[in-house]
């Protein structure tokens, strides 16, 4: 029988945040999420009912001290960031801002505290690769970031684990390739593609509109990463963790998995490329070794790529037949 647990997960209203606090409370756990605003505070509870949602700004140290001083909680998820690889060329120095020293708070005030034993779990990011080395990435591969969101998650990643070596904190890092949900927002790429074929099925739309396709990725489904981040705070010792699929996929590959799902073919006729929408310097591609996941956690994938492209599809024709766009989606 699992021991009941307080649980804290910052960016809670997130897509991983989301599926995460459902798995929690599912499992008898006592769940805080930490929201930015009263609008994500409302969403969250009408959304996880049996979690409490707090707004808590943890641009300083004196805030994320008291509120853990407060809850003195066994374990955090910290998954809050400012996390649109795109928006954070525009953002650049929010996104540094947020992405590392919010980060820095948490580990500071539990260092100051003595709450070493409290596991942390810090969301590390394959962006992180930027421009690999060597294929697939490991655990060990140097770390090239090609985003001003890539050079912050490095940052965060590294003050983790220093602060693991420095002061004994239970602190574990996921460095999570991408992954995908039909709770990703529609400021994400993989999001817009769903949506947007969707709508053309339904004659809503006549194009998509999108930048480079010939990047490749290494794309899971949300629920099984979510899988593997309880996993890694469950672990005996904490360590750092790929969380990927060991097989990646082009953006053209994405597009045409997703109109095939509504049987469109001959897919390239609705779609226009636009060179605006390439980035200052992009990762081109990455495609992630889990071994020591799959090793030493048990954990494995579940999801195909088309399947998990096709549930996004699936979803957002739900949307439109419903003829509302305030349906929750939520993990089997």
């Amino acid at each position: 029988m699992t021991t009941a647990k307080k649980i804290v997960i910052t960016g809670a209203a997130g897509q991983d945040g989301l599926i995460l606090g459902l798995k929690l409370v599912a499992a008898g756990h006592q769940v805080v999420g930490i929201v930015r605003g009263a609008d994500q505070q409302t969403f969250l509870e009408s959304y996880n009912p049996k979690s409490k949602a707090e707004i808590l700004d943890s641009s300083t140290l004196m805030s994320v001290r008291d509120f853990l001083e407060i809850n003195q909680p066994d374990q955090i998820y910290h998954l809050s960031a400012k996390s649109s690889v795109a928006n954070s060329w525009n953002d650049s120095e929010n996104t540094l801002q947020t992405n590392i020293f919010h980060t820095l708070n948490w580990l500071n005030a539990l260092n100051e505290l003595k709450m070493h034993s409290t596991r942390f779990y810090h969301a590390s990011s394959s962006e992180m690769f930027g421009l690999p080395k060597s294929h697939p990435q490991t655990e060990e591969t140097l770390l090239h970031p090609r985003s001003p969101y890539g050079v912050s998650k490095v940052a965060a990643h590294h003050l983790v684990v220093n602060y693991r070596e420095s002061f004994g904190q239970f602190a574990s890092t996921g460095i999570l390739f991408n992954h995908e949900s039909p709770l990703r927002d529609i400021k994400f790429v993989t999001r817009k593609i769903s949506q947007g074929v969707a709508e053309i099925a339904r004659g809503r739309r006549d194009s998509l509109t999108l930048g480079n396709i010939e990047i490749s990725r290494d794309w899971g489904w949300a629920p099984d990463y979510v899988d593997g981040m309880i996993s890694i705070l469950e672990h005996d010792s904490p360590e750092d963790f790929i969380l990927a699929t060991g097989q990646s996929h082009t953006l053209k590959e994405f597009v045409a998995t997703a109109f095939q799902a509504v049987g469109i073919e001959d897919w390239a006729r609705y779609l226009t490329i636009d060179s605006a929408l390439v980035r200052p310097a992009d990762v081109i591609s990455v495609v992630g070794d889990s071994s020591k996941a799959r090793r030493l956690l048990s954990w494995s994938p579940t999801a195909s790529f088309e399947s998990m492209v096709k549930k996004m599809v699936n979803f957002d024709l739900e949307l439109i037949d419903a003829g509302e766009m305030n349906i929750n989606w939520k993990p089997e």
